[in-house]
């Protein structure tokens, strides 16, 4: 499949590093180095006391509109646009990632455009990874050539090769610089990762608990979106291609209303 490129460049004011975001296949250039404080914790909902699933959609009531649980041995091309490292076997989707020149970016994006919802992905992510491969779940726009004015939601990203953290990042319009938050968790286990976007706030959880949120209304996008899974490719160095093969692993992905 023939990908189309859009690139957003931005200075981080907190690490010498620079960001380029593309379509369904997003490289990120960016600095694994000291995390930058928490832009959005105060649009976290109310503290669930003791969340009664590890799925936030099952806390939150929310109205299940879709879903991919990956048990065919072919990634079903109408709900997804397949690129490179795609496969799905055994009731799991597997993105892999092959850093043996020329290493590329792998993944799938939903076919399913929205303004508003919730999606849910139960997902790790194995260690050791090479330093190139950043995997990331994020909303991406409809339309590639308005991307920077629409904005960009990362709701689970990694640039840990020992996987020991997630992170997320809002990139708002016209503004991707938005917000951003870090957890530190063992990502080579299970994990639900969730992401509610309304209107008025995006909020992102993991394991039925939220962790950050974004509530500048400015800088909430506010224009059709969908869900892309993916690992970027993004070798800053000769070594950071090693080990050769880094993957991520999808158990099921839900689609919320």
């Amino acid at each position: 499949m023939k990908r189309r490129v859009v690139v957003i460049v931005a200075a981080l004011v907190f690490v010498a590093a620079i960001i380029v975001a593309v379509r369904a296949t997003s490289n990120r250039f960016a600095d694994a180095g000291p995390a930058a404080p928490s832009t959005g914790n105060e649009g976290l909902p109310p503290v669930i006391p003791t969340p009664k699933s590890d799925q936030a959609a099952t806390n939150l009531g929310w109205q299940l509109t879709g879903e991919d649980d990956f048990t065919g041995n072919k990634i079903n091309t109408n709900d997804w646009s397949v690129y490179d490292g795609a496969t799905s076997h055994g009731g799991v989707l597997t993105l892999v990632g092959d850093s043996q020149p020329p290493g590329t970016t792998c993944g799938i994006a939903s076919n399913d455009n929205r303004t508003y919802g919730r999606w849910e992905v139960r997902a790790r992510f194995p260690a050791p990874a090479a330093v190139a491969y950043d995997p990331v779940f994020l909303l991406w726009p409809e339309n590639d050539a308005n991307a920077t004015a629409v904005g960009e939601i990362d709701f689970a990203e990694e640039y840990d090769p020992a996987r020991q953290y997630i992170e997320s990042w809002l990139h708002g319009p016209g503004n991707v610089q938005a917000g951003y938050g870090r957890k530190y968790v063992d990502l080579t286990k299970w994990h639900n990762f969730a992401v509610e976007w309304q209107a008025d706030h995006v909020t992102c959880f993991i394991d039925g608990v939220a962790w950050v949120g974004y509530t500048d209304v400015k800088n909430v996008p506010s224009k059709p979106m969908h869900l892309v899974l993916q690992q970027n490719y993004v070798p800053r160095t000769a070594a950071d291609v090693r080990p050769i093969r880094s993957t991520a692993e999808i158990d099921w992905v839900r689609f919320y209303r």
